[in-house]
């Protein structure tokens, strides 16, 4: 099924590029599904624009994070740096997400506290597998409460019935889940600046969506999108960002702990990882002076198996660590590997005038507890 995936992802990628002959004809058999595509996205942005469609007002103010394309932008990163960054400021954020990778996701809201988030790192089973690994990645190893569930409107629910002294919540992955209404749209764009909508690109929704956004951070490609941006909109909205690495996590008899980069400094290193493009983390990796002796690549939010754990170990010769990412790693940890052996590349959001964009979003969380 990996192996499936992954082969499909190649050939999305091939016909997005329009790289070749092939490239081109993968294109133009997608472009037709693409202009139905755009056209039902174009209706029904205009029938919320116009409120024949409503959104749902929930008990706290909302601050969205989404993007336009499909792959990583940095949406959870941001939303666990907004979250970080806001409680410094007094405010306390509850992340509502769909939790890609979760089956249970789709059919019953569920909230993920820390304590409880910690101990599925040992269960053969539930989750990661059940809630998706991001989720658990953010309350697990960083101590947020996240609600997780296709209707965000349901999961918001679960924290006006339970007490918890939340001041806003953070929609991830929210810009085009526009049955919930939003007091500010923070709008990430990534490495994909132009392209066609699904299927015959990676855009969700046309490049003038951007236009709904109050604020828009850039993760990649910065110098393409200053091109694109300029006269579109105000810069003083515009904002710089990367993801940078900071730690390594690992596991001990000890349990979880943080080492510095130099850890994978003059190491060898098998990188596995199941996500939609681990170009950038190779790259990260290589920057801690670690040398990628072999890769072994899975569909994005893959469930790991025992025959997934048997491969992996079956590739671990000549290597002195495994390196994974974190939300990999949440799914991972179960399975037992030697003491030490597996580590995390812990990476944070590092964003230009940081304070700006932070007055910004209390201001208007501000405003909104104040109605």
């Amino acid at each position: 099924m990996a192996a499936s995936n992954r082969r499909w992802t190649r050939l999305a990628r091939l016909a997005w590029s329009r790289h070749g002959i092939g490239g081109w004809f993968l294109w133009g058999l997608l472009w037709p599904w693409s202009v139905s595509f755009r056209l039902l996205m174009e209706l029904r942005n205009f029938l919320y624009d116009i409120r024949c469609l409503n959104a749902r007002k929930l008990a706290l103010p909302v601050v969205s994070v989404g993007n336009l394309t499909v792959g990583g932008t940095g949406k959870t990163p941001t939303s666990l740096w907004l979250a970080q960054n806001l409680r410094r400021r007094g405010l306390k954020a509850a992340i509502l997400t769909r939790g890609y990778g979760g089956p249970s996701t789709g059919r019953r809201p569920a909230r993920l506290d820390p304590e409880t988030a910690r101990g599925w790192l040992r269960e053969p089973g539930g989750g990661p597998l059940d809630y998706g690994d991001e989720p658990v990645m953010l309350s697990a190893l960083y101590g947020q409460t996240v609600g997780v569930g296709g209707d965000r409107h349901r999961v918001a629910m679960e924290f006006v019935r339970e007490p918890g002294d939340f001041h806003l919540f953070l929609l991830d992955d929210g810009f085009q889940h526009r049955r919930v209404a939003r007091d500010l749209d923070l709008l990430l764009l990534g490495s994909d600046c132009v392209g066609s909508v699904l299927p015959a690109g990676p855009f969700r929704e046309p490049l003038h969506g951007l236009r709904r956004a109050d604020i828009l951070v850039v993760t990649g490609a910065h110098d393409r999108w200053r091109t694109l941006l300029r006269g579109r909109c105000d810069g003083a909205r515009v904002f710089y960002a990367s993801l940078e690495p900071r730690a390594v996590l690992t596991r001990t008899d000890e349990g979880l702990t943080e080492l510095t980069l130099g850890t994978l400094a003059g190491t060898r290193v098998l990188v596995v990882s199941a996500v939609a493009d681990p170009g950038s983390f190779y790259a990260m990796v290589r920057d801690c002076e670690a040398t990628i002796v072999d890769t072994l690549e899975f569909a994005d939010h893959h469930r790991y198996s025992e025959k997934d754990w048997r491969e992996i170990n079956r590739h671990r010769n000549g290597v002195d660590r495994i390196v994974t990412t974190e939300k990999d790693f949440v799914k991972l940890a179960r399975f037992p590997f030697l003491s030490g052996r597996l580590l995390a590349l812990r990476v944070q959001m590092s964003i230009d005038r940081p304070e700006t964009l932070l007055d910004r979003i209390t201001e208007v969380v501000g405003r909104a507890r104040a109605k």
